[in-house]
Formats: C-alpha cells, sequence, structure tokens
C-alpha cells in the first residue's frame, strides 16, 4: 500500500502546501478548516515535523506550532516523510532534501523529534525556537541522545555543537562516557566548555576588576576544583593510547588532577603493557620515544624515557647474542620479525655484526639471516 492512500484527503492537501512554502495558502486552507489543525496529527504524520523536513519558512513553522497547539516538543514520529513520491516534484531543492531524509530516516528505524529535524538540515533559527519552546536538548531516541545520532549520521558539525553548547548543552547532563566515539575535536570542545567555564572566567575578572589579592594555595584549590568537575574515562585514555596518539592522551591527562600522577604513572605502565601485544616492548619504545622527542606535559622525565629504551635496547641485544650464540635459526628469525621497529639501535656498523658470527662460529643458516636483516 503506498503513503498517499493511507493519507486523508486533507493530510494530503497541507501536504502539498507545505512542498509549495507557501504561507498565504497555508493560512486560507487552516481558516477553512471546521476542526483545530492538529486533528490532521497522528502517530505517523506530524505537521510541526514534517515542515521542518520540507525546509519550509520559520513563518510556517510558528504558524504550524501555534496553531497545532503542542503540549510537548519532546515526542517521536514515525515512518513519515521518506514514503511520499517527490520524483516528478518541480523545485529541486524540495527533491533533495527528501532524497537526503531517506537516509537520516533509515538510519534511525525512522524515527524522528522536531529538534532532530531541525539539526539535521541545520535549521538553527528553528533549533533556537524549539529549545526555547521546551525541546529537551537530552531528549533519547532509541536509546540515544540527539547528539549521537546526529554523529551517527554523519551529519554532526562544529557549528551545531556550538550552537547546542551555546544554549545550554553540557556535560554535566551528557556523560563524557557517550563521547568516547565522536572525533577527538568535539570531546575537546565540550570539556573546554564545562572545565573552566563562564563562571570561572568571571571569577578571574572579578579578582582582577578588584584588584583582590588571592594566594597562590588558595588559586591552586580553585583550580583543581574546576578540573575535578569531571572525571575522564579511563577507556579514552585508553582508545588514544593504544592508538599512540599521544597528543591526545596528553591533553585529556590535564583534566586529571595533579595530586593523582604517580596513579597516572602506573596507569601509563600497566597498560603499556597490555597493549604489548607481541610481547615485544614497541608500545613502551614508541611511548618513551615520544617523550624523548616532543616537549610534553607527560609525569615522565626525558631522562626516564631515556634509560627505560637504552634498557630495552640492551635486553634485545642480549636476546640476539643468545640466540645467535645458540645457532637457533627459527628463533633468530621470528626475533627479527618480532623487532624490526629496533633493529636500527641494536647494532650500527656491519662490522660488529661480522664480530659475532666470528666469535660464535655461527652456521651458513644463521649468516643468512643475518646477512638479510643487517645487509651485511
Amino acid at each position: 500500500m503506498k503513503t498517499n492512500d493511507i493519507l486523508s484527503k486533507k493530510q494530503k492537501l497541507i501536504l502539498e502546501l507545505l512542498k509549495r512554502n507557501n504561507i498565504d495558502k497555508l493560512k486560507d486552507f487552516i481558516n477553512s478548516l471546521e476542526t483545530p489543525l492538529y486533528f490532521l496529527n497522528s502517530t505517523n504524520f506530524d505537521l510541526l515535523t514534517l515542515a521542518l523536513s520540507l525546509n519550509c519558512s520559520f513563518y510556517i513553522i510558528k504558524l504550524i506550532y501555534n496553531r497545532c497547539n503542542y503540549k510537548t516538543l519532546n515526542y517521536l514520529v514515525k515512518d513519515i516523510y521518506h514514503l511520499y513520491d517527490m520524483s516528478n516534484h518541480k523545485d529541486e531543492t524540495i527533491v533533495n532534501y527528501q532524497n537526503s531524509l531517506e537516509v537520516l530516516m533509515d538510519s534511525n528505524n525512522n524515527v524522528k523529534s522536531p529538534l532532530l529535524v531541525s539539526l539535521e538540515f541545520s535549521d538553527f533559527q528553528s533549533v533556537e525556537f524549539l529549545i526555547n519552546k521546551g525541546a529537551d536538548m537530552y531528549f533519547k531516541i532509541n536509546g540515544k541522545y540527539i547528539l549521537e545520532i546526529l554523529r551517527e549520521e554523519n551529519l554532526l558539525t562544529m557549528r551545531k555543537l556550538n550552537f547546542l553548547l551555546k544554549n545550554g548543552f553540557s556535560l554535566k547532563k551528557f556523560k563524557i562516557e557517550r563521547l568516547s566515539n565522536f572525533e577527538f575535536k568535539y570531546i575537546k570542545k565540550c570539556l573546554e566548555n564545562f572545565v573552566f567555564d563562564t563562571n570561572f572566567i568571571k571569577y578571574l575578572l572579578n579578582l582582577y576588576k578588584n584588584k583582590s589579592g588571592i594566594s597562590k594555595r588558595k588559586f591552586n584549590h580553585r583550580v583543581n576544583n574546576e578540573i575535578n568537575k569531571i572525571e575522564i574515562p579511563m577507556e579514552l585514555y585508553l582508545k588514544y593510547l593504544d592508538r599512540k596518539d599521544y597528543k591526545k592522551v596528553e591533553y585529556l591527562y590535564k583534566y586529571y588532577g595533579t595530586e593523582k600522577t604517580r596513579s597516572f604513572k602506573d596507569f601509563i605502565l600497566f597498560y603499556l603493557n597490555y597493549f604489548d601485544r607481541n610481547f615485544n616492548k614497541k608500545s613502551f619504545y614508541d611511548f618513551f620515544n615520544f617523550i624523548i622527542n616532543n616537549e610534553n606535559t607527560f609525569p615522565f622525565s626525558k631522562e626516564y624515557a631515556i634509560n627505560e629504551n637504552e634498557t630495552i635496547i640492551i635486553n634485545k641485544k642480549l636476546k640476539l647474542v643468545e640466540l645467535i650464540k645458540n645457532n637457533n635459526n627459527l628463533k633468530l628469525e621470528t626475533f627479527f620479525k618480532n623487532n624490526n621497529y629496533i633493529l636500527h639501535c641494536l647494532y650500527s656498523s656491519k662490522s660488529e655484526i661480522l664480530n659475532l658470527i666470528n666469535e660464535y662460529n655461527v652456521s651458513s643458516d644463521i649468516v643468512d639471516i643475518l646477512r638479510k636483516y643487517f645487509l651485511i
């Protein structure tokens, strides 16, 4: 059965008027009705959400809102829009919107709310209007927040997030754990909006304005209170640590709290070991190389990092000598494959390798393996 077959005559008429975006004819139609406009609404036909999806003018949006007597804007509408045949519509803009909407509806089981639709189409005037009329930015659809749905639909932009933050969206109600799959720029923006927020800035400005003195201890206490407003979930640290995206781990570390430095060091070392999936110390070596080669705020000194990597190299050399000495070609081949990342650090010259060969009277198979990896 086609969707048009299950629409009433009046629903079909108003749908055509909304497609044309003509407010005068829409008003005439509404005034001609013998029953209130909201009688046309149903679980799968909602005038406000439909007008938003068709990119109707803001005046039409307000007209429908006022005439339909909505008690709440936090409701769901199912199975609409994308089934309407608009292939013959003259307005290409409307057709393009409709084609886009079909994809959007399919991505969330064909369930929408007015605020979600207005955000999908970047209709910021309507977004602000809906929020001011009570649309909840934390309203869940199929167990997901609107922000999460926008991300899944690949429709989240920094402009949309900034707009929501400006209108009161905050990590106070939206748990940061739910941002774990978001691009880092969105995580960073939400954190910066929540920690060291407007109230903190006003506090500093008042100190300056009133020329009020403040002790270093009191100031540090106030800063720590701001940092402790939020606790970064360990999953976020682990996500970027595993990816070797150390700059992002470092950024998140500033929200960890200076009094917890010791526990953070233990945490990093524990999970570097956990991520050492090939048991070759590469996770440690890469992380400490980052510490050595970059200015950073991690609680590891460059001296510590250098010592750790030197210890790794010494142990690798000892293992290599042992395998050569024992003429164990299979284990030697495996060793080279697993430790290819560090071979350049083990021996700096061909003469050193030749000395090893002569010292331990190795087999021809071992010589071939050494030649392959050290090009002797």
